[in-house]
């Protein structure tokens, strides 16, 4: 299967070191605006497997047609606000299967892009979202990370099936509009729970105190949560309504912002999540 990557960032870093190691895909291209990513990613893909020198590397907006060459697969990894100006302008072969991975774009979105010179529209499209965190640094094991699949058309549905399936047990057949409500409950579970965690990384920080102090307690909470559900697993003064301790925290929070230049947001999250959890347990 030759394969073109639209995007060199963390979800297309990681992908991209995934089909290196099948020796039935072959990565063909990697474009992205940001060349040093690009470059970064052959470079990284040749490590794996040095036959990957010969990966061509584009970033300009006037390289984003592929029409001419022989392509099965264009996967379109890039930020979402970046969508409409991309597929605007990319060309793919007439039987190259287009598959975006964001979690929050409908697949209908991939329509904007041609199949040639003549601005005929895409006919094969599909999604192709794993639904985990990437970071470049961290290595992460497939084999356990959600696929959500979605095509225009079966055919394309069985082929990106079974091509997750090759890195992961857990693939699933998901509408635009559930992977939208997924993507948001995902946002809450993740993006925000570690800004949370930054959060606290800060306050400990302008004490001195280190954060090592706190994984035992979020290694646990982790745990708890996965084991007996978040709704069972809530504790501290706010579903105990313990009003004392948690006017204490408010004014420490408002001390500490005037003393320390901690964000004033700190303390209107403390409240909101406070009054959010207690409204939930009246």
């Amino acid at each position: 299967m030759k394969t073109i990557f639209i995007g060199a960032g963390n979800v297309a870093w990681h992908l991209a070191s995934l089909f290196s190691k099948k020796q039935d895909i072959k990565i063909t291209h990697i474009w992205s605006r940001n060349k040093e990513n690009a470059e970064s990613l052959k470079q990284k893909l040749t490590e794996i497997d040095n036959l990957n020198k010969d990966i061509e590397i584009s970033h300009s907006v006037q390289q984003l047609d592929f029409s001419k060459i022989d392509a099965d697969l264009a996967i379109l990894s890039i930020a979402d606000g970046a969508f409409e100006s991309v597929l605007s302008k990319l060309i793919l072969p007439k039987n190259c299967i287009l598959v975006h991975t964001s979690g929050a774009q409908p697949m209908e979105m991939l329509k904007l892009a041609n199949q040639n010179v003549l601005g005929e529209k895409i006919e094969k499209i599909g999604v192709f979202y794993p639904l985990q965190t990437f970071s470049k640094a961290k290595e992460v094991d497939f084999s356990s990370i959600p696929f959500c699949i979605e095509a225009n058309e079966k055919e394309i549905e069985e082929k990106l099936t079974n091509l997750a399936k090759q890195f992961s047990t857990k693939v699933f057949q998901v509408s635009s509009k559930d992977r939208s409500i997924l993507h948001v409950a995902a946002v809450f579970a993740c993006n925000f729970s570690n800004y949370l965690w930054t959060i606290s990384e800060q306050i400990l920080k302008e004490k001195n105190l280190p954060f090592d102090m706190l994984k035992p307690l979020l290694e646990e909470t982790l745990q708890k949560a996965l084991e007996i559900n978040p709704s069972n697993a809530q504790t501290g003064p706010a579903v105990r309504k313990d009003e004392k301790v948690i006017e204490k925290h408010l004014e420490m929070l408002k001390t500490m912002n005037k003393e320390m230049n901690l964000d004033d947001n700190f303390t209107q999250i403390y409240k909101l999540m406070t009054e959010s959890i207690q409204e939930k347990n009246v």
